[in-house]
């Protein structure tokens, strides 16, 4: 089959807007507003009869009174006017369809019935057709914001295709938190004529895009997955969560998507096959989303580990070996290095043991001796910011004379501290570029700072461990299956 050229859906010059409306609780208007306000770069031309402008913007009573064939049109009125739409864009020559309209397929027999129409007409003009029951596109390239909700995702080196439209533009909203940019993505509903497939070659080829998600409850029985996905995981990683695992799940996906979910066990053995890599929560595919798009992919599965406070290297080597990393033991001339820097009874081990260190300095130098030495592919540092966690702790404490006049020399020596760089993230920046190793920060158990972490620095980072090391060993299979 020939691949579908999507360059016009994702970067289109204009745009019509198929049931654009004034109503703010409708969604013609509020994607209508979406496109506006995320600064799209193209024409805008909202079709509505009724009106003769939105949002100061002239409308017009159809298809046939646009002065020119639109790059792409995106329809929102009811299921049963879709067909004769279609026939309509057809016509003009608009040759790329995003359906937001639901009430087709994944509603039973009639709704059936009204997609096999629409999908015979989008054969008929050889047309890119997005859903039915589609939460719209996204592209950072055009500022394309043809979303129902409102949100504007940061723009990066990630491109995704979602299944479901609510799990779609929650990642990207996650996105937002978690610091990790979107190029493209895209709801693709009921798959009726555009399939998981499509999205994944073009994505492959999207010169733009380093790291491709999805979100996938069922495929066709003559889906083409296997064989495209075989050859786009050798360019890119392909990052995917499989929605409808188990009998209530796909139950649910069969009535909100259409989705026939299929079996759990093939899905994965297709995805070990091709390899696809298995996301198995929400937070996991964004987690490996931020590393796979920021940091070089480690060259085996060896890891060190550096830790302020013996117990959560315990659980971070416990999560390593659990995942089949290895974590080694430390050569004699390591050890020897960081006995010039450490109490004399420290662990000599892996996970090194900081022993609960106040000085600032014996982190960021043990972990550049750790980054440097041959015997790791990657690094975890846990605690490694410490600084910004002290000045927290020290706000807000009150008490007698001698604690406060204490505590407020403390805090300004804190603030003196916190006000530049902390030496360690900025020494894990400096390792990656120089070593070309995955050196994750765990910022144990600080949601708020392993995200300003990642903003500030320019740094992986996770609250946790096991969040980390289950990062770690997705990038260890994926180089594996590179190599």
């Amino acid at each position: 089959m020939t691949k579908r050229n999507l360059d016009t859906l994702f970067n289109p010059k204009s745009i019509a807007l198929i049931g654009a409306s004034a109503t703010v609780r409708k969604w013609g208007f509020l994607i209508l507003l979406n496109i506006l306000k995320g600064g799209y770069k193209g024409k805008v031309f909202p079709i509505n009869p009724k009106v003769e402008s939105i949002l100061g913007f002239p409308c017009f009573p159809n298809v046939a009174a646009l002065p020119e064939a639109a790059d792409l049109a995106v329809i929102t009125t009811p299921a049963k006017t879709v067909s004769g739409l279609i026939d309509e864009c057809g016509e003009a020559g608009i040759q790329n369809v995003v359906v937001v309209t639901a009430d087709f397929s994944e509603t039973g027999e009639e709704g059936a019935k009204l997609e096999k129409e629409i999908v015979e007409k989008a054969d008929k003009y050889s047309m890119n057709l997005v859903g039915p029951n589609t939460m719209g596109v996204f592209s950072a390239g055009t500022n394309l914001h043809a979303l129902m909700p409102m949100i504007m995702p940061l723009h990066g080196n990630v491109s995704m295709f979602s299944q479901s439209g609510n799990v779609g533009v929650q990642m990207l909203d996650y996105g937002q938190q978690e610091n990790v940019g979107f190029e493209k993505f895209v709801s693709s509903g009921n798959e009726a004529v555009l399939s998981t497939e499509d999205y994944l070659e073009y994505f492959a080829d999207d010169k733009n895009t380093d790291v491709i998600l999805g979100y996938v409850e069922g495929l066709e029985e003559n889906s083409r997955f296997m064989e495209v996905a075989k050859q786009v995981t050798k360019k890119k990683p392909v990052l995917i969560m499989k929605g409808g695992r188990t009998e209530a799940g796909s139950s649910a996906a069969s009535s909100h998507s259409g989705a026939m979910a299929g079996s759990t066990e093939v899905f994965r053995a297709s995805f070990r096959q091709t390899g696809v890599l298995e996301a198995l929560s929400s937070q996991e595919l964004i987690d490996c989303a931020k590393a796979f798009a920021n940091y070089p992919l480690p060259q085996g599965n060896r890891v060190g580990i550096i830790t302020r406070g013996g117990g959560w290297g315990v659980l971070a080597a416990d999560a390593c070996e659990e995942a089949g990393l290895v974590v080694p033991s430390l050569s004699s001339d390591l050890v020897k290095e960081m006995d010039k820097l450490l109490p004399k009874y420290w662990n000599r081990k892996n996970p090194v043991d900081l022993v609960a260190t106040i000085a600032f300095d014996p982190l960021p130098k043990c972990l550049r001796m750790m980054a440097e030495w041959d015997g790791v592919d990657a690094v975890i540092a846990l605690g490694a910011g410490f600084r910004a966690f002290s000045y927290q702790a020290a706000d807000g404490i009150e008490g007698p004379k001698e604690l406060v006049d204490t505590l407020d020399f403390m805090k300004k020596v804190l603030e003196e501290q916190g006000g530049q760089p902390d030496e360690t993230l900025v020494e894990v920046a400096k390792l990656v570029k120089e070593t070309g190793k995955p050196v994750i920060s765990v910022s144990i158990g600080s949601d708020y700072a392993h995200k300003k972490y990642s903003e500030r620095y320019g740094i992986v980072s996770y609250p946790t461990p096991e969040r980390a090391v289950r990062v770690l060993k997705h990038m260890t299979d994926y180089c594996y299956f590179r190599s």
